[in-house]
């Protein structure tokens, strides 16, 4: 094969890489604004789900992730293996 023929199908490989890319890119951007339109077509939110989460359960959830994190630490084999890993 030729050094010019490599560089052709070298530019061939290329545009055809970004040009998938691009077209994902606007079919991601398509299928984005049509699911608004057929959200915004649905009711209308209630004003508890703009409020946020519930406080409890994200003191739950807290809780819960500081008892995990506590249940590994206190764990021998692994509290030892993951501190010799970082440091």
């Amino acid at each position: 094969m030729e050094q010019p023929d490599a560089i052709v199908l070298t530019a061939i490989g290329i545009g055809a890489a970004f040009s998938v890319l691009i077209f994902l890119l606007v079919a991601v951007l398509v299928i984005r604004l049509v699911s608004r339109l057929i959200v915004k077509e649905e009711d209308e939110p209630e004003a508890t789900e703009e409020a946020g989460p519930d406080p409890e359960i994200r003191n739950r959830a807290t809780a819960a992730a500081i008892a995990v994190t506590a249940l590994i630490e206190s764990r021998p084999s692994v509290g030892r293996a993951r501190r010799n890993r970082t440091g």
